[in-house]
């Protein structure tokens, strides 16, 4: 049997690495979205976090952590977040350019010089708006279980394949074109990725429970993951993400995304005109709309989504300011929504590959009801 509980962050901020404030509104709007998504059965734990001005005001957890032994999610559980990855990345990223140490239209070899000559050239700028041309996931590489010590090594899984279309003529989402950005991150910045992640990423914004999922390394709090068997949950097949750090291979809590969402909402942890080019949405050689700026998807991306998902009655807090960033693990999902207008963040974690529609609903209840409150 799953135990659900409702584990309020006031009783565990003592673990907290920043201060919390709590908001009964945007408690409860949560509590009763997320009670109504745990009786799912592609729904075992969630944690949530929702972030105002410089603070964060609500953290919780709710289900289990573990499907065998029901330990309870806290707001201190761990959980991968998948594709929000690429927007930790995209800070870096970001850094590095201010620095002057990186070129986003420069041919990618420039940095990575392991990188085979293709057809045609392929810069930073194209991959991070998945209009590069580089492969995604082929085959089991998502069932990785192989330990990649570094990124060069990961990188090989891919880079002598041939682009799979010219760069800038068409969009195709792509994990492995993030892998191939970090090795360039590596080149620019003349240190190990997950070095500079560590002092220039997680380190200057205070995310102190963001870390890559290392297998060779102790990771504590962190939340089993779960698949589907039957129509049961159950635990998911063991996976080495250590291919793809940058793509999709970091673990963290809803409230380090938080901080993170509102590191990004005005200059300070990066200067203003370098948040306008990450979320300026970038467009294909014939000017159709990407969807994505720098890493970061667009307004116009969600909007997309909630048309074809069926849930329209949330388009009015999908203003033309909001960037967001979802993702997919084995076993887990997450996403982020920034309001870079109010000063909100939302971050939201699940413990099985199927509770994306979970977050969805109770990632829009919290914007919308945080929106109201503002």
């Amino acid at each position: 049997m799953i135990v659900r509980s409702w584990v309020l962050i006031a009783v565990l901020c003592t673990f907290a690495t920043t201060s919390v404030v709590a908001d009964s509104t945007i408690e409860h709007a949560i509590r009763t979205a997320a009670e109504s998504e745990l009786q799912k059965p592609t729904v075992v734990g969630l944690s949530v976090a929702v972030g105002k001005g410089d603070q964060v005001v609500y953290a919780e957890g709710f289900g289990a952590a573990n499907i065998e032994t029901g330990e309870d999610v806290s707001a201190s559980t761990k959980m991968r977040v998948g594709s929000v990855s690429k927007v930790f990345t995209t800070a870096l990223l970001g850094k590095l350019y201010e620095g002057g140490k990186l070129d986003l239209d420069a041919p990618v070899e420039t940095y990575v010089p392991a990188f085979p000559q293709k057809r045609w050239p392929v810069s930073l700028r194209q991959m991070a708006a998945h209009m590069g041309g580089i492969r995604h996931y082929r085959g089991d590489e998502f069932l990785n279980t192989h330990y990649y010590p570094t990124v060069t090594e990961g990188i090989e899984m891919f880079i002598h394949d041939p682009l799979i279309f010219e760069p800038g003529t068409q969009v195709q989402y792509s994990s492995h074109a993030w892998n191939l950005i970090s090795a360039a991150l590596e080149g620019a910045g003349g240190d190990s990725f997950l070095t500079m992640m560590d002092e220039q990423v997680f380190g200057e914004i205070g995310m102190h429970d963001t870390m890559a999922e290392d297998i060779t390394k102790p990771l504590s709090d962190l939340s089993a993951f779960h698949v589907n068997d039957d129509g049961t949950p159950v635990i998911a097949p063991f996976v080495d993400n250590s291919y793809k750090w940058a793509g999709g291979g970091f673990i963290g809590t809803a409230s380090d995304m938080v901080r993170f969402g509102l590191a990004h909402t005005k200059a300070g942890f990066l200067k203003q005109e370098t948040l306008d080019l990450l979320f300026n949405e970038q467009h294909t050689n014939d000017g159709q709309p990407a969807g994505f700026g720098i890493g970061w998807m667009t307004a116009g991306n969600m909007r997309g989504r909630l048309e074809r998902d069926g849930l329209t009655d949330y388009l009015p807090v999908v203003h033309d300011h909001l960037v967001w960033h979802s993702g997919g693990s084995m076993g887990g999902v997450a996403l982020l929504l920034v309001d870079t207008e109010h000063d909100i963040a939302v971050g939201l974690l699940a413990n099985h590959g199927q509770a994306f529609p979970a977050l969805m609903h109770v990632g829009l209840e919290a914007l919308q009801t945080a929106l109201a409150s503002n």
